[in-house]
């Protein structure tokens, strides 16, 4: 695939987290036994209200049976032929005639896929459709009237908000692992391949281990706001450890995805056929450009819906339609939830020519499907 370069470099980004401890001091009665357990249960049930702690029991025993453990069947081939082998994952019932949403790195290449349900019966599944992009997938068990976690956003979800993952951690017998974190940061997005970047992201400190993958990221209703997807572990490229920062496809994400997976087996993504990166405010200063923010084209792809278009390499999207785009980020995400293939779009541009001079255009552009 050839692409036109341009010689504005990208921006590379580090991820900070950090770690909330939160405690808490429980008083004693002041005489007799009973006295001190009745007034120390009145003080800690009176502090617990006070703190606003989350009753994480009540919320789990709600919604665990609409959480089950995923095995898939698998068959790869190597420089030695087919080889088979086994993956595990979790997924939440997402509607009473038995559809699952999980990652599609779960059931991936697989041959079989068996569900368990939290009251042990095992099912096998069909896949439904999946989409790479996003790394989800729906699959679905034979039967109706399962429990069910509706993919709604009922939710204004922020950064330090309790959160629940449950899933099939490690494979461990004995159902779904609990565990309970904090929503660290949103709009995170992490390149899980050379040619994939999973976008809006939210990052949660929640330990997600092996097996979680798929499995629901909740608040403290009881309600869907993410789907647990990566964890980052080991050391970055300066040397620093890593302790283990998980990240889940947002609710919003999830919910558009798993409706076209339904409706027609795919999803069918609007695409450019360009290579973005942020503008760098710094490098925009020190050419005494004019603005400060935007989407430079670093490249062009062939035979893409920018190369037939007026867009050349270096220039600066500030807005489509009017919508400012600021970032990477807010672009991609007008993409995917605004517009689709065949649509038309206004790029707002900002174009630095060959004499040095400047201007301001506005771009139309009709966008392909991504392949």
């Amino acid at each position: 695939m050839k692409i036109k370069h341009t010689f504005i470099s990208s921006i590379t980004c580090t991820l900070l987290s950090s770690i909330i401890l939160v405690g808490c001091t429980l008083q004693e009665g002041q005489s007799g036994s009973a006295q001190i357990t009745t007034d120390t249960n009145s003080a800690s049930q009176q502090q617990n209200q006070n703190v606003g702690l989350p009753n994480i029991a009540d919320t789990v025993e709600s919604v665990r049976s609409s959480v089950v453990s995923i095995v898939s069947d698998t068959v790869s081939r190597d420089m030695f032929g087919l080889r088979q082998g086994e993956g595990s994952g979790s997924g939440v019932i997402f509607d009473s005639s038995g559809l699952i949403l999980t990652n599609n790195h779960v059931i991936k290449n697989s041959t079989k896929i068996t569900v368990t349900l939290d009251d042990g019966t095992q099912k096998e599944a069909s896949i439904i459709g999946y989409d790479k992009l996003s790394d989800l997938a729906v699959i679905q068990i034979p039967g109706d009237n399962y429990p069910f976690i509706p993919l709604e956003n009922d939710s204004n979800l922020r950064v330090g908000d309790w959160v629940i993952a449950i899933g099939n951690a490690l494979a461990l017998p004995g159902g779904p692992t609990v565990t309970v974190g904090v929503v660290s940061a949103l709009g995170r997005n992490i390149d899980i391949s050379r040619d994939s970047t999973l976008t809006d992201l939210i990052q949660t400190d929640t330990v997600i281990n092996p097996g979680n993958s798929g499995g629901p990221l909740l608040n403290l209703k009881g309600n869907i706001v993410g789907i647990n997807t990566v964890v980052v572990r080991g050391n970055a490229n300066d040397g620093t450890s890593i302790e283990g920062i998980g990240f889940a496809v947002n609710i919003d994400t999830a919910a558009l995805v798993a409706k076209q997976l339904i409706d027609t087996g795919k999803v069918k993504w609007a695409w450019m056929g360009a290579y973005l990166s942020d503008l760098d405010p710094e490098k925009a200063a020190a050419y005494q450009l004019s603005v400060r923010e935007g989407v430079v084209i670093q490249a062009i792809v062939d035979d893409a819906p920018s190369s037939i278009s007026d867009l050349i390499p270096g220039d600066i999207i500030m807005a489509i339609n009017g919508n400012k785009t600021s970032s990477t980020m807010e672009l991609t995400k007008m993409l995917r939830h605004d517009y689709a293939p065949n649509d038309t779009i206004e790029l707002q541009i900002f174009r630095i020519n060959a004499d040095d001079s400047t201007e301001t255009l506005t771009v139309p552009l009709k966008l392909g499907e991504r392949p």
